[in-house]
């Protein structure tokens, strides 16, 4: 009988050894066995071919050692490839303020990236956004660092996956951006010195990124082109080692941005020498070069100055080394070498006329033409599953924001014999930046409504003005057409050109001579339905006191034509709701809601003080009734959770979604505090006359803020809100007691 114990006892032990061998641990998932092989490949590669798995856009397998290729590519709302799926903009998907839809969509981009060989994806952005003449803001989510969270890690847990699908063969490494701060840049400018306070940053800027961490485990990170406050992102150990890695817990991959090793030194100054360059970026831990057209031989920085500065004793092999292992951990977590080419497309051929086997053939690589990457055989199948489609038209949907509406709409489908579709963004493709210059289809708001009339009614078409070059001749144009019709919608907005990296602006109205072209088009007498499809707020008061309803979409996607149609008809309810502030003109800038309280009331002459639509604000086809808010407790200590609760009725006709609010306000505190933060939020459906009651959690974490270094809570009362939108709000008073 102890024979038998023995030797279940040791084949049970054996068996424990084997599964315990087996099993994937790490902030990068991999077993006992696959981290022993990272360190085998390490000892066995020259100095030329450490450096050679340091780029990124460029191939980087080595085929003596048979280690794959890792490709990168953008994916901010779709795979910049032919043929992929577009869907909303970044600061259009946030507007559902619907996180399980995010992760949903990032999930096929994903499989997209997959399908078509790119393993590493650089977005989500995740700048809290505050200054409205900024190119880049239609990448961003908000300007709520906790909506940007509930977002970010969102759209991160569907590009990487979750649990055991986590970095598996439909998923990839995202990567969260820009490290840090650079969307409150000096006069809005791309890159422009940023100088903030400590509390500033880890307040309002580094959450995100730290929910990134703590909630996604976010596989890379790529720091920012500028300094903070006077040191570049790249070689800041502040926010790279102390914040990111030490207190966030961060361990994984970091990646340049483009061409900003080289610019630590050439256009920002801060070191002297290409090896003091180099040092200090590894030793704030950046792992990768991004670098368009520098090359091997055009001598990246790591490139052969790396291997140079190792060779001289000015950088330790050790951080070559580290760098590296970060690079290898992550082609084993992806399991790259079972792709059908691990090499990548051109990789192969690219090494049989390299003079040196060991060192890999350098090309620049294009991802429009899809150079490097290796797509699957099955990639056409991937593209063209309708259920993408399907999930980018329900974001659209959920997307799409109705700012006003004097009862005009929705429209009934026979209700006109003649529509006027008129504007630079009425018939033609607006994605918004980072998109694929081939999608797969797009619908415009002219095809959008033809489709849904039919043959009730004659949809006339104007352009009205070009945006880049207009002409008096296309005004008058769309006059006469105005007069001809029976109503008009009128889509105006951006173009690829108006908003985007290193466009900046220095006002906010609509671009060209737009604002003309509604004036005149209102001025017909006319009911007019403005249609925004656009990258950044625009000052639009003059729309909001004069056309009589107002749709925003930001860029809705490949959908766009279809979902306005739909609400316009009537077809679908918008339940869409702002995440940043509207201001009322370019003086207004930086406009964000959640500002700290002023030592004086402010004067302004000549204007009229408050923003044109504030954060958090929708409207709907139905009508919404917010009860008393409730709270589950009236006072709570630090290590408690309190639920704040309020029923919300549907006292409309028609179906609709609402997406309640909670905010607080620490009503005493040792330092300034903001008028009201957004706590949380939750996006619900309700039938005519439907009530549901909506319970949101407040625990400690929503209630502190960062003070000597630290984040700490102050025992007090607290102002506890909730509502549709940042200004209509219903109050009720928390305690926090030690």
């Amino acid at each position: 009988m102890r024979l038998f114990q023995f030797i279940l006892f040791f084949f049970t032990g054996l068996q424990l050894l084997k599964v315990q061998a087996q099993e994937k641990t790490g902030y990068i998932p991999l077993t006992k066995q696959e981290r022993q092989k990272v360190e085998l490949l390490l000892s066995k590669m020259t100095l030329e071919e450490k450096a050679h798995q340091l780029a990124s856009f460029y191939p980087n397998a080595n085929k003596r050692l048979n280690i794959p290729h890792m490709q990168a590519g953008e994916c901010l709302h779709g795979v910049v490839a032919a043929g992929t799926t577009s869907f909303p903009q970044a600061i259009s998907i946030a507007s559902s303020w619907d996180p399980s839809l995010v992760e949903r969509v990032s999930t096929v981009i994903a499989k997209e990236a997959r399908a078509l060989g790119i393993h590493h994806c650089y977005t989500p952005m995740l700048g809290v956004l505050r200054d409205a003449r900024w190119g880049r803001f239609e990448e961003g989510y908000g300007e709520d660092a906790y909506l940007v969270s509930k977002i970010g890690v969102a759209f991160i847990n569907g590009l990487q996956g979750r649990g055991k699908n986590r970095f598996d063969k439909d998923h990839v490494v995202a990567t969260a951006k820009h490290f840090v701060a650079d969307s409150e840049p000096l006069l809005g400018a791309n890159g422009a010195a940023v100088e903030i306070s400590l509390r500033s940053l880890h307040e309002v800027h580094l959450p995100p990124f730290r929910a990134a961490v703590e909630e996604a485990q976010v596989g890379s990170v790529m720091p920012a082109h500028h300094t903070l406050n006077g040191v570049p992102c790249h070689i800041n150990t502040y926010t790279l080692n102390d914040v990111f890695r030490k207190e966030y817990g961060f361990d994984g991959l970091v990646v340049s941005d483009n061409n900003d090793l080289r610019w630590v030194q050439e256009r920002l100054f801060a070191t002297e020498s290409q090896e003091e360059t180099i040092r200090k970026a590894l030793e704030a831990g950046v792992h990768t070069e991004l670098a368009f057209k520098q090359t091997w031989a055009d001598k990246r920085m790591y490139g052969p100055p790396l291997v140079a500065a190792v060779k001289n004793g000015k950088v330790p092999v050790k951080l070559l080394d580290d760098a590296v292992r970060k690079v290898l951990e992550f082609k084993i977590a992806l399991h790259l070498d079972e792709e059908e080419n691990p090499l990548g497309k051109e990789m192969t051929e690219l090494q049989k006329g390299t003079k040196d086997a060991d060192v890999n053939a350098d090309v620049f690589f294009s991802q429009i033409d899809g150079s490097l990457s290796s797509p699957r055989s099955n990639y056409k199948t991937v593209l063209n599953n309708p259920v993408h489609d399907a999930l980018a038209l329900e974001a659209a949907r959920k997307s799409l924001i109705l700012l006003k509406n004097n009862n005009l709409l929705p429209f009934k489908k026979s209700q006109f014999k003649k529509i006027a579709v008129i504007g630079p963004n009425a018939d033609t493709i607006r994605l918004g930046t980072y998109s694929t210059q081939q999608p797969k289809h797009f619908i415009t708001v002219k095809q959008g409504i033809e489709t849904a009339v039919g043959k009730n009614a004659q949809v006339l078409y104007a352009k009205g003005t070009d945006i880049q070059h207009p002409k008096d001749t296309q005004l008058a144009e769309a006059v006469a057409i105005a007069k001809e019709a029976d109503v008009c919608i009128l889509v105006l907005g951006d173009d690829d050109k108006t908003v985007m990296e290193n466009v900046d602006r220095d006002d906010i109205t609509l671009p060209g001579d737009q604002d003309k072209l509604m004036q005149a088009i209102v001025a017909t007498g006319k009911p007019v339905v403005l249609v925004l499809l656009h990258g950044r707020p625009a000052a639009i008061q003059w729309a909001k006191d004069h056309v009589p309803a107002i749709l925003d979409g930001w860029f809705l996607g490949q959908e766009t034509g279809t979902a306005i149609a739909e609400a316009i008809f009537g077809d679908l309810n918008p339940s869409g709701k702002l995440t940043v502030t509207y201001p009322r003109n370019v003086g207004q800038v930086p406009a964000f809601y959640n500002t700290l309280i002023p030592g004086r009331p402010r004067m302004m002459w000549g204007t009229t003080e408050g923003a044109t639509y504030p954060f958090g604000y929708g409207i709907s086809y139905t009508q919404f009734k917010y009860g008393v808010p409730k709270l589950s407790k009236a006072s709570m200590k630090a290590s408690e959770t309190v639920f704040a609760e309020i029923e919300v009725t549907n006292t409309g006709k028609v179906a609709g979604d609402e997406i309640v609010q909670l905010y607080l306000r620490d009503d005493i505190s040792s330092l300034a505090r903001p008028i009201k933060e957004l706590k949380g939020f939750k996006r619900i459906s309700l039938r005519p006359g439907e009530t549901q009651k909506i319970s949101l959690p407040i625990s400690s974490r929503s209630l502190e803020f960062w003070k000597d270094g630290k984040w700490i809570t102050e025992p007090g009362s607290f102002t506890v809100m909730m509502g549709p939108n940042s200004e209509e709000l219903k109050t009720i008073k928390l305690e926090l007691t030690q």
